[in-house]
């Protein structure tokens, strides 16, 4: 395995190509990196949370800022998780300088999401934020980097219908066939969910993505139980990721927290990238689903790349390239969102060991 410091081949090429070569298992100049940054660009560009998450143009303005200082091979439009549940009439709340959060549920009873529609991704909720910035940053790149949007996951989605505890609540119930459990209705929520986030997803790659991100982190196994995410988290993202893929999208599944014990189920969602979150050994993920799908991860975001040094984050992405690098299909990222207030320096680092890390295959 070359280290970080060995010289890269010959040929060169820009971001764009050498995130999609990654993707066919081609090789590239050199390792593709991308960590996952949404709030950290308007640190960068010197604005509120609460403007970036409301604005298509500042939040594309902020996210060209923030590749303009690191050349990162992945710009990432997105903000928040409520966006689509906005359009299914969820209230969300704005703080001027946090993320925004769950206000107010869509309904106050499982049974009245047989009343819920499908939101219509260019009008409804904050979606046309999204679809905004998305042409913008394409507008301005071209075809030279490749952009990755967001759609949560379905399973996250449909719990803001009623609130995230009692859903949570609910599953349970059903999954241990209570009486007063309501398993069609949950199953209701989880369809309706997941045709929002297919046409948003649509919506998103006809106004310039190229990487659909689903990321349904309520579904985590250290939220839910293994068999508990096979029954009611694995069918609907299946559902979106393949419904993305035959639209002729690359998709992304980004699910934090430990899940070693469902990494099969991962790969069988049929997800072209799998980010895997720090809590998981890398290359115990490699050897289990790295011949299935390529891998996405997995320096530390809090005691690496928000508390370390550019050292520590350093040699973080250089043990994570050895342990997942070898055959391909492989992206340096982090295991989850880069927090907003992450020194650049630190940031810098990982990309930079990137940049000196050719893409050999051995």
């Amino acid at each position: 395995m070359p280290n970080a410091t060995s010289s890269p081949p010959t040929m060169s090429m820009d971001s764009r190509q050498r995130v999609m070569r990654t993707f066919d298992r081609q090789p590239t100049d050199v390792i593709p990196v991308t960590p996952f940054m949404f709030d950290l660009a308007a640190t960068v560009y010197g604005i509120q949370v609460g403007e970036f998450a409301s604005s298509g143009s500042k939040m594309a303005a902020a996210q060209l800022a923030l590749h303009a200082e690191l050349q990162q091979d992945v710009i990432f439009i997105g903000a928040d998780n409520y966006y689509i549940a906005e359009g299914f009439g969820c209230v969300a709340g704005m703080p001027v300088d946090e993320i925004p959060h769950l206000e107010k549920p869509a309904v106050s009873d499982l049974d009245e999401v047989y009343g819920l529609k499908v939101p219509d991704p260019l009008t409804d909720g904050r979606m046309p934020v999204m679809l905004e910035a998305t042409r913008l940053v394409r507008a301005a790149v071209g075809d030279s980097v490749a952009i990755r949007t967001p759609g949560t996951g379905p399973f996250a989605l449909a719990s803001y219908f009623i609130g995230t505890q009692k859903f949570l609540v609910e599953v349970g119930r059903a999954d241990r066939g209570q009486a007063k459990g309501r398993p069609e209705a949950i199953h209701h929520a989880l369809d309706l969910a997941a045709d929002a986030l297919i046409a948003f997803g649509k919506a998103c790659f006809d106004a310039g993505s190229d990487i659909l991100h689903c990321g349904d982190s309520l579904s985590s196994c250290d939220m839910i139980s293994p068999a508990q995410y096979e029954r009611w988290a694995f069918p609907y993202q299946q559902k979106v990721i393949r419904a993305w893929k035959d639209y002729g999208a690359k998709t992304l599944l980004h699910i934090c927290g430990d899940s070693t014990k469902v990494l099969h189920l991962y790969a069988e969602t049929g997800a072209d990238v799998v980010e895997i979150d720090f809590k998981v050994d890398l290359g115990y993920a490699k050897s289990v689903i790295g011949d299935k799908t390529c891998i996405m991860g997995n320096v530390d975001t809090v005691s690496a790349l928000l508390l370390g040094t550019p050292e520590k984050v350093r040699q973080a992405s250089i043990d994570c390239i050895a342990k997942a690098a070898h055959g391909g299909g492989y992206f340096l990222g982090s295991g989850c969102m880069v927090p907003r207030t992450t020194p650049l320096a630190n940031v810098k680092a990982m990309i930079d060991v990137a940049r000196a890390t050719p893409n050999s295959f051995s």
